[in-house]
């Protein structure tokens, strides 16, 4: 813990000694509580930042917007392992026309059953740090759950971090049906981006 040492500040030698042990204490100080205070059990929400993306018909793209999600990152363990959750509320996936999202939410994704998309990893990660991260989990779409992986790239800018990544979610992949006839049939395939700041 840092700790201030006191001394007859008369006399120029004691100030002078005194005021470097005091810088020291105080700069290991800080190199040891900081990283626990910036990266640790993380919350993410909407308030962050933005989750959307583009559907595809056969002539048209049309936007998915998710207004409510979580990213949630524990702290780590001895070993630098942490867990990392997303959570998407499906009543809350917007695509910019009422009549299509009201479609969505009763016709392909069954918002009762299962009103939340989720991706839960496990990875190795004593410290945040620039670069990519990889995110090998499971992401669970209408109550069925594959294998996927997520990249990230984290930035580091005035004091904050900002996480950005893009994916490809194949609705079929999770037995959704593709719906729509003639140039309206919606492709399969929906490309979503993530980018958030902490």
């Amino acid at each position: 813990a840092y700790e201030i040492k006191e001394c007859d500040w008369s006399s120029d030698v004691c100030s002078s000694d005194l005021l470097i042990l005091n810088l020291k204490n105080l700069i290991a100080t800080i190199i040891t509580i900081f990283p626990l205070l910036s990266w640790a059990n993380i919350t993410i929400t909407e308030a962050n930042g933005s989750f959307e993306g583009l559907g595809h018909a056969r002539t048209h793209d049309f936007p998915v917007e998710a207004r409510i999600f979580t990213v949630s990152v524990s702290d780590a363990d001895t070993s630098g392992n942490r867990k990392v959750s997303v959570e998407v509320s499906v009543n809350d996936l917007h695509t910019g026309n009422r009549m299509r999202d009201s479609h969505m939410r009763m016709s392909v994704l069954d918002r009762k059953k299962h009103p939340l998309i989720t991706f839960k990893s496990d990875v190795n990660l004593p410290e945040l740090m620039t670069g990519t991260v990889t995110l090998t989990g499971n992401l669970q779409v209408n109550g069925i759950t594959k294998p996927y992986t997520l990249i990230l790239n984290l930035n580091q800018a005035e004091g904050k971090w900002n996480a950005t990544g893009s994916f490809l979610i194949v609705p079929t992949d999770f037995d959704l049906p593709l719906v729509g006839m003639g140039p309206m049939k919606v492709l399969d395939k929906v490309n979503l981006h993530l980018d958030v700041s902490f």
